[in-house]
């Protein structure tokens, strides 16, 4: 409960979560419209999977500048995961998908463009940090929050009311943190086998 509450006061992890859900589901259209409310407070890895939906077609026709579109907002923090998918579409457009995403892209900025959206979700933090104040403490409570590559992080009950989870400035820097360089995970495979004795 606790976690759904965290979830509701972070409306950019709340949407993904739920935008991500719906995705591994397969309800591509439920996807984009949650995608789209996680990428309207600025979340970066919703905008970055609005455009890997664009690209492959999922739940709506290919659309390939849309995409770029997507990208290049899912790169303006400089996210090097991000950085690298927007320049991977930008090389594989030709000149009129080019064009074309740069015209559908520019009206885009004035509801997903950090420089709105970060707004919008400072708002929200601030209202419901003021109103988490009356939220009955319980720090033996853990949270469970989304991150990078599907995998979870977990929120000690006594950091709950940390700066960084509720100040804007912080929060940003800590999202910022998680994103910049996700953890990278490893498998160890050993020399090869011959098989079947051969």
């Amino acid at each position: 409960m606790q976690t759904q509450a965290f979830l509701n006061a972070h409306p950019d992890m709340k949407y993904r979560t739920e935008g991500w859900q719906a995705y591994a589901e397969g309800d591509f259209a439920q996807a984009r419209t949650l995608l789209e409310k996680a990428a309207s407070y600025g979340d970066k890895p919703a905008q970055a999977l609005l455009a890997e939906m664009a690209w492959k077609g999922q739940g709506q026709p290919v659309d390939r500048a849309l995409a770029y579109a997507w990208a290049d907002l899912a790169a303006e923090r400089g996210y090097r995961l991000f950085v690298a998918q927007r320049e991977n579409y930008w090389r594989q457009l030709d000149a009129g998908e080019r064009e074309r995403a740069v015209e559908i892209g520019q009206p885009m900025l004035a509801t997903y463009a950090d420089e709105v959206a970060t707004r919008k979700l400072d708002s929200h933090l601030l209202r419901e940090r003021f109103s988490s104040a009356n939220w009955r403490r319980r720090k033996a409570l853990d949270l469970v929050v989304p991150g990078p590559d599907g995998l979870r992080m977990v929120i000690r009950g006594h950091a709950f009311y940390q700066d960084k989870f509720w100040e804007p400035t912080k929060y940003r820097e800590w999202v910022d943190a998680v994103w910049t360089d996700p953890p990278k995970t490893n498998v160890e495979v050993g020399d090869p086998t011959p098989a079947g004795g051969r």
